[in-house]
């Protein structure tokens, strides 16, 4: 598939203005411009594809496309400002002020940035650029979904259309760099726990593990060396624990020291040994809302 990431292009001077206020500072209020029009710009994506939605009530107008599954809600925002600018063009639009509405600040930003990165956000800048030769145009951001008439009618054009499959090739854009790195992350967590079945034996591991969690591999990379040299050898049942010290020959005798009830496993110790049921209680073993996590994660004082 076509990628959407060009090589760095430098564009110091637009012909339109970029507007964002600061927190704090926005203003709802949409003021009605002698000779303007206002266009209100949104996207959209589910599960089914993408949507970009643009609507425009004087003179009436609405535009809804269709993207795809692969396109992401920025490329439907950039897509839904280029679309009101082409249409703008077609219209021949001349002397006009123009505002254009968008609620999503990173499409904003990225229009107003020096630095392009995306075709999709290139070709945009394009299609304003020609608008603004005879015209005066302003992108302007807004909250959004706090009921203005505009901004909802462009969420609801989006959203239709991000409610139906896209009959057609795809990608209808470029594939987005986060896209792709998402689609080779979830090939890559199926293929680990496709092979983490498949593999015989690790009955211990299996037993603690479950499924493998990227989150979990997180938590436990961020944890001292020490930490995670107990965590692995629990896990695995690779530990000085009487069953594994049995096993590769070094004791005769794989019972708990501490009860002598059962065999002395990873398992035993952290849920079942009744000679520390006092020590496991006061660890709460992540139970406790009160300690930290790296804390609770933190195995260092087991056996």
């Amino acid at each position: 598939m076509r990628s959407d990431r060009i090589g760095r292009d430098i564009i110091l001077h637009k012909p339109y203005r970029v507007i964002v206020p600061k927190e704090g500072e926005e203003d709802s209020h949409i003021p009605i411009q002698q000779n303007g029009t206002t266009w209100y710009t949104d996207g959209s994506k589910t599960e089914q594809s993408t949507g970009a939605g643009a609507t425009n009530r004087d003179p009436d107008c609405e535009i809804s496309i269709n993207l795809g599954n692969y396109a992401t809600v920025f490329q439907a925002e950039i897509t839904a400002i280029s679309a009101c600018a082409q249409e703008m063009t077609r219209r021949s639009y001349t002397i006009k002020r123009i505002q254009i509405i968008s609620d999503r600040q990173a499409a904003l930003k990225a229009l107003g940035a020096v630095e392009i990165h995306s075709q999709v956000v290139k070709d945009c800048m394009d299609s304003l650029t020609k608008l603004a030769e005879h015209n005066s145009i302003t992108l302007k951001w807004m909250r959004g979904h706090q009921g203005h008439v505009g901004n909802e009618r462009a969420d609801f054009l989006a959203k239709k259309e991000a409610e139906v499959p896209l009959i057609g090739p795809e990608p209808t854009c470029g594939l987005a760099y986060r896209t792709a790195r998402r689609v080779m992350k979830d090939l890559l967590r199926e293929k680990h726990i496709s092979h983490w079945a498949k593999v015989p034996g690790l009955r211990h591991s299996r037993m603690f593990i479950g499924e493998p969690s990227w989150n979990k591999s997180k938590d436990f990379i961020k944890l001292g060396r020490n930490q995670l040299r107990w965590i692995v050898g629990l896990f695995t049942g690779h530990c000085p624990l009487m069953r594994h010290l049995t096993t590769i020959g070094v004791k005769n005798d794989p019972d708990c020291r501490r009860c002598g009830e059962e065999e002395e496993t990873s398992l035993h110790i952290l849920c079942e040994c009744p000679a520390l049921a006092s020590a496991r209680y006061s660890n709460s073993w992540g139970y406790n809302n009160r300690t930290k996590r790296s804390d609770r994660l933190s195995i260092r004082n087991c056996p």
